[in-house]
């Protein structure tokens, strides 16, 4: 056997071109983490909500002093359809975090501290996220990859289209995940109704969040924990099992479900690794000596589901079949419509004019070139065992809780 997780054996790389031979790949699909954990690693935050909820409704004798905000990442959203939850003061333990640290260019260190509220109404917050996502889905990937890379671009349209009419749950799958996943990583501000409870702008030179109102570490934290529990756990089972099962299938037909799916996995990974820089710098956060492997979990998930693409698949073969050959009386279109054959040619063309950059995917950057992964898609010699040329951070899960 090779020394690498992401190889297969000679006799079934020799043989990957026959789809009825099952390739032997050593790493489940299913085993794999496609996001963060956060609070979910345990139940202390459920405890905690539990508490600050019991301890409110002693003080303040059933009186109702809840308050409605909305909240938003700037991704288009309107009053009419910003995400509404229902928060809270709560009366801070010692341990309670209630404001953001942050250094200013100098190294001196800050802290804006916030009133502290949190989410008292979990339900309501809950079935708001469900509606906000299926409102915020095409917003949020317009405005994200409206200057991305023209095959990013053309790949999403695409995996839109089919996904039009219930076409591919699959595939639908992968897009909110997709979307979810930017829910976790961008910060969301209070887009209207701080006013009202003493939230206002900050002003102060240096301060990341300057001119706006961030949601308090509390409600960031909860709302992390909800689109986790809620979105990412069950659409990332969903969407896994889903994959795995269409390539166990072993039907060219489901060449190009498989491509775009994985296209849109791959290029979320290259938003979170770049998210991971982000989120770090706006908090402070440096590597070294966190002994976290956080992102080296990642780069497993990764080049795992690019092994099942390349070698149980044979996926980056129909990206090389000649123009001549796709489409028309007696070619190959396996299944393809003539909208789809048309992107085959476009993306074929796309990478022949990027030809050099792809044949040197293995100098960039995982953490600013959003095409790292997908690039590797479309790299027919690819190899798993390949080591990445950079350095690699060592942030942990916890890093990224706020509270």
């Amino acid at each position: 056997m090779p020394e690498s997780l992401y190889q297969p054996c000679g006799r079934c790389i020799r043989d990957s071109v026959n789809l009825s031979h099952q390739v032997c790949m050593r790493i489940n699909i299913l085993d794999l983490n496609l996001h963060r954990r956060g609070s979910t690693l345990n139940n202390n935050l459920e405890l905690w909500v539990q508490r600050k909820l019991e301890l409110q409704q002693y003080n303040t004798r059933g009186e109702n002093t809840s308050h409605i905000l909305f909240l938003t990442q700037d991704k288009g959203e309107g009053i009419e359809n910003a995400l509404s939850v229902i928060v809270s003061l709560f009366e801070p333990g010692p341990e309670d975090k209630t404001g953001y640290a942050w250094e200013d260019s100098t190294g001196q260190h800050h802290t804006m501290n916030m009133p502290p509220y949190f989410i008292s109404d979990i339900e309501a917050a809950r079935r708001s996220i469900r509606e906000f996502i299926y409102q915020a889905r095409p917003g949020y990937i317009e405005g994200l990859l409206t200057d991305s890379n023209p095959i990013v671009c053309r790949t999403f349209q695409v995996a839109l289209a089919y996904t039009t009419f219930g076409k591919s749950n699959l595939i639908s799958d992968a897009l909110y995940c997709w979307v979810a996943t930017r829910f976790i990583e961008g910060p969301w501000r209070i887009f209207c109704g701080g006013a009202m409870i003493g939230l206002e702008p900050s002003s102060e030179p240096g301060n990341p969040f300057n001119g706006i109102i961030p949601v308090t570490p509390a409600m960031d934290t909860q709302l992390d924990d909800i689109f986790l529990r809620d979105l990412l756990d069950p659409l990332e089972k969903r969407l896994l099992k889903g994959l795995k099962d269409k390539i166990d299938e072993q039907r060219r037909e489901n060449w190009l479900e498989i491509y775009l799916t994985i296209f849109i996995m791959m290029s979320n990974m290259g938003w979170v690794m770049k998210e991971i820089l982000a989120w770090t710098g706006r908090y402070g956060l440096k590597p070294g000596a966190r002994g976290g492997t956080l992102t080296q979990g990642f780069i497993h998930t990764c080049k795992t589901i690019l092994a099942h693409f390349h070698f149980a698949c044979n996926g980056s073969m129909p990206l090389s079949i000649p123009w001549s050959e796709l489409g028309g009386s007696g070619s190959i279109n396996n299944g393809m419509t003539h909208d789809q054959i048309e992107y085959l040619r476009n993306i074929q063309q796309e990478i022949s004019r990027r030809e050099s950059k792809l044949a040197k995917w293995k100098e960039l950057s995982m953490y600013d070139d959003e095409m790292y992964w997908c690039y590797q898609m479309l790299y027919k010699d690819w190899r798993g065992d390949i080591p990445y040329t950079g350095e690699i951070d060592d942030f942990r899960d916890e890093d990224f809780l706020k509270t």
